[in-house]
């Protein structure tokens, strides 16, 4: 496989899962504030991107950049809905529990998108 494919594979998986996540509104539904819901999938899809492109070329064992890309977005997860909760509870004047909430979405789609990369990046050649 040429080293293009390798690299348009997962960038057009990750924008045909970024533009439902964003038509759907997946990330508002899942409780990120709707003035910035769909920025945070922008923002993660790149940064995203080029993580699991640096995991790839380190050559990092394919399960490994997978399962960790995919804990630390549920990890991120976790620390938005604190956030939220932490920032709903403050009536709105918990500032770092806002920053929280909106990091912690940044996050989640950004390890997300790495681990949905890190699928479908190809194995390097050994010869």
């Amino acid at each position: 496989m040429t080293q293009l494919a390798n690299i348009l594979r997962p960038l057009l998986l990750l924008l045909v899962a970024a533009s439902l996540a964003y038509a759907t509104h997946l990330t508002q539904k899942l409780g990120a504030h709707p003035w910035w819901a769909d920025k945070v999938i922008w923002i993660g899809l790149p940064v995203g991107f080029a993580m699991a492109a640096t995991a790839w070329k380190l050559r990092l064992p394919r399960p490994w950049r997978i399962t960790s890309f995919a804990v630390l977005a549920f990890v991120a997860f976790a620390v938005a809905h604190t956030g939220k909760a932490r920032f709903a509870a403050s009536y709105a004047e918990d500032m770092f529990a806002g920053q929280m909430w909106y990091f912690g979405w940044i996050g989640a789609c950004t390890m997300a998108f790495a681990a949905l990369a890190s699928l479908t990046w190809a194995k390097h050649q050994t010869h």
